[in-house]
C-alpha cells in the first residue's frame, strides 16, 4: 500500500511539474512604448575565411568589435547560396551579428514563436529567451516557444547570431496558439 501511495504521489508531482514547465513565457512590453521606424538595427563583425567562428560563445565575444550595418528589413533572410553575403553584411563567411529593435503584437494572447537559423542564435523577445542554438547547423527551425503577450504593443527584441561557412539564414515564424504558424511579416518589426 505504501508503495502504491508513493508511486501515485510521484506521478502527480511529475504531471504538475510538467504543467508548470509548459506554461507560456510572459513577455514584458517596451516601456515607454516606442514609435519605431521599419526594420531592425544590426551590428556586424566579420572574421574572413581564415579565422573561424566555432560557436555562439565566441561570436558573442567578437561582438565587442562590431560596427553598425545597414538595417535589416525584418527576419526573412532565407537560406542563401554558398558564397552569398550574410543578410546586409558584405561577407559570406564567419560573421557575427547583434540584432536589436522591437516586435509588435496587435492583440494580447498566447503566441508561438519559432526562430530559424544557420548557424547559431540566441533570441530574446520581451525579456524572454525564445531561441538558442550554440553550434553549427543548416537552415532549420530551432525550438518553438509559447509566449504570453499581456497587451498589444511593441516588445524589445535582441538576437545574437553567427554564420560560419556555407550558406546562411535568419528567419522567424509566429502565430496565435491554436492558429496556423506562418512566416513573420516584416511590418511587425521596428527600430
Amino acid at each position: 500500500m505504501k508503495l502504491i501511495r508513493t508511486g501515485m504521489t510521484a506521478a502527480v508531482l511529475a504531471i504538475l511539474a510538467g504543467a508548470c514547465l509548459a506554461a507560456p513565457l510572459k513577455l514584458q512590453p517596451a516601456n515607454p512604448q516606442p514609435n519605431p521606424k521599419a526594420g531592425l538595427n544590426v551590428k556586424y563583425v566579420g572574421q574572413g575565411t581564415q579565422r573561424k567562428i566555432r560557436d555562439l560563445s565566441q561570436a558573442k565575444q567578437l561582438l565587442s568589435k562590431a560596427q553598425p550595418g545597414q538595417p535589416l528589413r525584418g527576419l526573412d533572410y532565407a537560406d542563401t547560396n554558398k558564397g552569398e553575403d550574410v543578410m546586409t553584411f558584405t561577407d559570406p563567411y564567419n560573421v557575427a551579428a547583434e540584432v536589436t529593435g522591437y516586435m509588435r503584437f496587435d492583440a494580447p494572447g498566447i503566441y508561438e514563436l519559432e526562430t530559424w537559423s544557420n548557424d547559431g542564435i540566441e533570441a530574446w523577445v520581451g525579456g524572454q529567451q525564445i531561441g538558442r542554438v550554440t553550434g553549427i547547423q543548416g537552415c532549420e527551425a530551432n525550438q518553438r516557444t509559447e509566449v504570453e503577450v499581456p497587451k498589444a504593443g511593441w516588445y524589445p527584441l535582441k538576437i545574437y547570431y553567427f554564420q560560419k561557412l556555407g550558406t546562411s539564414c535568419l528567419m522567424m515564424k509566429s502565430g496565435k496558439k491554436g492558429e496556423r504558424i506562418t512566416w513573420t511579416p516584416n511590418n511587425v518589426f521596428g527600430r
